[in-house]
Parts: structure tokens; C-alpha cells; sequence
């Protein structure tokens, strides 16, 4: 208590990333030296994900993953990965307007996101990715160390932040 005011035990915020693009049809073989040009040393395996210099990728299906770095530029990072792939079968989609990137904070953070995600939140460890349900939206969920990324279609992200508003209401009070 400080001061009369309780500490959140929940915080969520709005994250907004320069890059966010969808890699599909990609082969570990040949995603080697590709991805080290942004310092990602291999492709992660199912459910994980790889921090690079100032980039992360995250596994979001088979032979999917979504590519996210919160500075590099659209246009420029989009040709690179591109001009990378030429000699693969890879394909390349920017999803940089089309996705919703919630973050939860807070030490009941993993309770909040159990109240509408039928997955298993409490066994998700730092790097873990899983798609699931949240109230009824089809999301993306990254633990991060401290937090977890929630990642919604733009579509709904109006709909989904009043369903975080309405469900955290029980741990704020």
C-alpha cells in the first residue's frame, strides 16, 4: 500500500514495433547464415523463440515464424530478409499495421492471462510462443522475462482491450 493506493498487481500497455513480418516456408538448412545477419543463430524450434542483435523471431507454426524488431526500418529490413531468401522457397509478409501487440506486466500477470486462455500459462518459460484462445481471439503469446506479448489482428484490437479491461478490474483494486 502506498499512500492509501494500492500497487496493480496487473499492467497492460500497448507495444509498438517498427518491423513485424511473417516468414513462411523457410528450411532450417537454409536459414543458417541468413539469420545471423541479425545476429539469430538458428531458427527456433517448435513453441520457441530466438533473441538477435535487435530482432526476434518466434515460432508461430509449422514452418511459419513471425520476425519482430521494435528498430529497424520496415522497407529497408523487408528487402534485406527478401533478397536473403531469393535462392530458397521462403516467402515474406509484412504484418508491421496488421497485428495488436498487448504486454502484461505485474506478478498476477500469468492468473490474468489463465482467465481467458485455455492453454497452459503456468508451464510457459521465458522464450515459449504458443497460439491460442484469449476470451474469444485467436492470439499469440510470448513469455518474455517479465512479462508476456500478446500479439492480436489489428482487427480486433479494439474488441480485445475491452475484454483486458473488463477482466482485470479484480486484480487492480
Amino acid at each position: 500500500m502506498v499512500e492509501g493506493r494500492s500497487i496493480p498487481s496487473v499492467a497492460l500497455q500497448e507495444r509498438f514495433v517498427e518491423t513485424l513480418f511473417q516468414i513462411h516456408g523457410l528450411e532450417s538448412e537454409a536459414a543458417g547464415d541468413i539469420l545471423k545477419t541479425f545476429g539469430i543463430e538458428s531458427l527456433p524450434h517448435d513453441g520457441r523463440s530466438c533473441l538477435g542483435d535487435d530482432a526476434v523471431m518466434m515460432w508461430n507454426g509449422p514452418g511459419e515464424w513471425m520476425f519482430e524488431s521494435e528498430s529497424r526500418p520496415v522497407e529497408e529490413t523487408l528487402n534485406s530478409l527478401r533478397e536473403l531468401f531469393v535462392s530458397t522457397d521462403a516467402t515474406v509478409t509484412d504484418l508491421s499495421s496488421a497485428r495488436t501487440i498487448v504486454r502484461v506486466l505485474g506478478s498476477s500477470r500469468r492468473d490474468f492471462l489463465k482467465k481467458g486462455c485455455p492453454a497452459d500459462i503456468d508451464a510457459m518459460k521465458e522464450g515459449d510462443v504458443i497460439t491460442s484462445l484469449i476470451g474469444h481471439f485467436t492470439a499469440t503469446i510470448h513469455c518474455r522475462s517479465d512479462c508476456f506479448d500478446v500479439y492480436v489482428l489489428q482487427s480486433f484490437g479494439t474488441d480485445f482491450w475491452h475484454w483486458c479491461r473488463q477482466n482485470i478490474r479484480e486484480f487492480n483494486i
